[in-house]
C-alpha cells in the first residue's frame, strides 16, 4: 500500500500569503491543529496551531515562520511504513506527499493511515493472537511458521521487537484460528516464553477500545 492511496483529499491547504487567521480559520474548519504550506504548487513544510498564536499579528503572512518550518513528507512512491515513521520522526498527525519535483499531491492524516494500517496487517480477519519471547540467538521465523502451520493453523501477520539489552526479541503472531491450546503447549515445548494470549472477543475488545481511544486523541 502506497502514499497515493491513502491521500485525505478533503483537507486544505494553506499559501505562503495566507494570514495568520486564515490559517486558524481552516484549521478549526477540518478540526487538525497542522496544515501544509505551498508557495504555488510548491511544498514548503508544515505549520502548527501553536506556531500560528506564536504571531505577532495574526494578519501577517505565514511566510514569516518560513524560515524555522518543519518538513515532513514521503515521496509518491512510499510504501505506509514510510508515512508512519515520517509522522513519528517529525511528531506530526499530517503527512504531506509530493513527486520528485516538490510537488505537492496531497496529505496522509493519521486518522486514514491508522485505518490502513488496520486492513493490511489483518486486524479486521477472524483469528487470535500471541505474544512471544525468545533469546535472540535463537530466533526464526521460519521456525515459528513451522510450529503453527503443524498445528493447523497460519500466521495472518506478525511483529517483532528486539530488546539488545536483554538479548531477547518479542515476537506478536496474528493467526488464522481461536484454537490456542495445542500451539501455546508447541511453543512452550520448543522454549518460547508465552507472554500473552488473546482470544479473538478479548483481542477484538481490546483493540477497539485503544482504536476510539487513539481517536478521541487525535480529535483534541
Amino acid at each position: 500500500m502506497i502514499a497515493p492511496n491513502l491521500i485525505s483529499a478533503s483537507i486544505p491547504t494553506l499559501q505562503l500569503s495566507d494570514s495568520g487567521e486564515r490559517a486558524m480559520f481552516l484549521m478549526h474548519e477540518v478540526n487538525l491543529n497542522q496544515l501544509p504550506i505551498l508557495d504555488g504548487e510548491k511544498y514548503c513544510g508544515v505549520i502548527t496551531m501553536d506556531e500560528i498564536i506564536n504571531l505577532k499579528k495574526l494578519d501577517r503572512p505565514i511566510s514569516e515562520l518560513v524560515v524555522n518550518i518543519r518538513q515532513p513528507k514521503v515521496m509518491n512512491t512510499a510504501h505506509i511504513f514510510e508515512v508512519m515513521k515520517a509522522a513519528v520522526e517529525y511528531n506530526v498527525r499530517v503527512v504531506p506527499v509530493v513527486d520528485q519535483n516538490q510537488n505537492y499531491l496531497g496529505l496522509i492524516t493519521a486518522e486514514s493511515c491508522l485505518r490502513a494500517f488496520a486492513t493490511l496487517n489483518s486486524v479486521n480477519h477472524t483469528g487470535a493472537t500471541i505474544e512471544l519471547e525468545i533469546a535472540q540467538k535463537d530466533y526464526q521465523l521460519s521456525d515459528i511458521a513451522k510450529i503453527v502451520e503443524e498445528n493447523n493453523a497460519d500466521i495472518l501477520c506478525h511483529y517483532t521487537k528486539t530488546n539488545t539489552e536483554a538479548g531477547v526479541v518479542e515476537v506478536t503472531l496474528k493467526l488464522d484460528t481461536t484454537e490456542l491450546a495445542p500451539i501455546v503447549s508447541a511453543f512452550e515445548r520448543y522454549n518460547y516464553e508465552v507472554k500473552e494470549v488473546y482470544n479473538e472477543t478479548e483481542y477484538s475488545e481490546d483493540m477497539k477500545e485503544r482504536y476510539d481511544s487513539f481517536m478521541r486523541y487525535l480529535n483534541v
